[in-house]
Protein backbone atom coordinates (compact mmCIF):
# COMPACT_ATOMS: atom_id res chain seq x y z
CA UNK A 1 0.00 0.00 0.00
CA UNK A 2 2.67 2.22 -0.80
CA UNK A 3 1.71 5.84 -1.19
CA UNK A 4 -1.22 4.81 0.62
CA UNK A 5 -2.43 7.84 3.64
CA UNK A 6 -3.79 6.96 7.28
CA UNK A 7 -5.00 9.73 9.02
CA UNK A 8 -7.31 10.37 12.19
CA UNK A 9 -10.51 12.28 11.81
CA UNK A 10 -12.10 13.55 15.09
CA UNK A 11 -9.06 13.96 17.37
CA UNK A 12 -9.92 17.11 18.11
CA UNK A 13 -12.98 18.78 20.18
CA UNK A 14 -13.13 21.42 17.46
CA UNK A 15 -13.44 19.00 15.00
CA UNK A 16 -16.53 16.98 16.65
CA UNK A 17 -18.32 20.44 17.59
CA UNK A 18 -17.89 21.38 13.31
CA UNK A 19 -19.97 17.68 12.89
CA UNK A 20 -22.06 17.36 15.43
CA UNK A 21 -25.53 18.61 13.55
CA UNK A 22 -24.38 16.17 10.40
CA UNK A 23 -23.61 13.38 13.77
CA UNK A 24 -27.65 13.74 14.60
CA UNK A 25 -28.35 12.50 11.19
CA UNK A 26 -29.05 8.91 9.24
CA UNK A 27 -27.15 6.75 9.13
CA UNK A 28 -24.95 8.09 12.78
CA UNK A 29 -27.85 9.32 14.82
CA UNK A 30 -25.13 9.78 17.01
CA UNK A 31 -21.44 11.03 17.30
CA UNK A 32 -18.82 8.85 17.21
CA UNK A 33 -16.89 7.71 20.82
CA UNK A 34 -13.22 7.81 19.54
CA UNK A 35 -11.73 9.12 16.60
CA UNK A 36 -12.12 7.71 13.17
CA UNK A 37 -9.37 6.39 11.16
CA UNK A 38 -9.82 6.64 7.19
CA UNK A 39 -7.17 6.79 4.52
CA UNK A 40 -6.20 8.19 1.12
CA UNK A 41 -5.44 5.67 -1.28
CA UNK A 42 -2.61 7.17 -3.47
CA UNK A 43 -4.96 7.76 -6.66
CA UNK A 44 -6.85 10.28 -3.91
CA UNK A 45 -3.67 12.56 -3.16
CA UNK A 46 -3.00 16.05 -5.84
CA UNK A 47 -0.36 17.73 -5.51
CA UNK A 48 0.36 21.37 -3.05
CA UNK A 49 -1.49 24.00 -4.63
CA UNK A 50 -3.83 21.85 -6.93
CA UNK A 51 -7.19 22.49 -7.53
CA UNK A 52 -9.51 19.87 -5.72
CA UNK A 53 -11.68 18.14 -8.11
CA UNK A 54 -15.40 17.62 -6.68
CA UNK A 55 -18.70 17.48 -8.23
CA UNK A 56 -20.25 20.93 -9.14
CA UNK A 57 -22.62 22.51 -6.29
CA UNK A 58 -20.78 20.80 -3.51
CA UNK A 59 -18.18 21.92 -1.20
CA UNK A 60 -14.91 21.09 0.76
CA UNK A 61 -13.67 21.62 3.98
CA UNK A 62 -10.32 22.79 3.89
Amino acid sequence: MKGTIFAVALNHRSQLDAWREAFQQAPYKTPPKTAVWFIKPRNTVIGNGEAIPYPQGETVQS
